[in-house]
């Protein structure tokens, strides 16, 4: 189990769960689309979300640049390196590198890259070994209408009930069913 318990050893691995939400989070800070729906079930992530090139394409060279960055900081000794103001320069003038990160903004391949390569580098820390995170390649799937996207969401926030990792979706941990329940909750007070 990647994000649940292990019985055999007694040990809990369900923080990672959270390490997932908080990039998804993290990602939709940065990337060009709206996550819809989620859930972080203990050894898979289920993840509807919305890809938005028409967004990314409205974005400056300069704005691009920054984004990536944001994905991909630099560190020298440990620490983080800031985006100077003359590289900041020197990457908006190379048109064809700027071209194809803005690209990779809207890649669905991309965007699972960023979320799997950050989460196996931690789980792989503190595990102590190397390695994925995830033994195979994700699946993806277009939503071409409004009844599938209905469907695709109720199974997406309804599968830690059918996992019997919950009872209902107001006790589904992380997952957007849950926090949506809880935000309308908290609205209401």
């Amino acid at each position: 189990y990647l994000c649940g318990k292990d019985e055999q050893s007694g040990r809990s691995f369900e923080h990672r769960r959270g390490w997932i939400r908080e990039r998804l989070e993290e990602l939709a800070g940065i990337l060009p689309l709206e996550v819809l729906t989620f859930s972080v079930m203990e050894n898979h992530l289920h993840v509807l979300f919305r890809n938005r090139p028409d967004i990314r394409d409205e974005w400056s060279d300069e704005e691009i640049v920054r984004r990536w960055r944001r994905l991909f900081p630099k560190y020298q000794k440990g620490q983080l390196v800031e985006l100077t103001k003359e590289e900041l320069k020197a990457l908006v003038a190379d048109k064809k590198w700027v071209q194809e990160r803005r690209r990779r903004l809207g890649h669905v391949s991309w965007l699972m890259r960023c979320i799997t390569e950050k989460i196996a580098r931690q789980a792989n820390a503190e595990d102590k070994v190397t390695g994925r995170f995830w033994q195979g390649r994700f699946s993806c799937q277009r939503i071409l209408d409004e009844a599938a996207l209905l469907a695709c969401s109720m199974y997406v926030d309804l599968n830690p009930i059918r996992a019997g990792l919950a009872k209902t979706p107001e006790t589904s941990w992380f997952t957007s069913a849950c926090e949506r329940i809880q935000a309308r909750k908290l609205a209401q007070e």
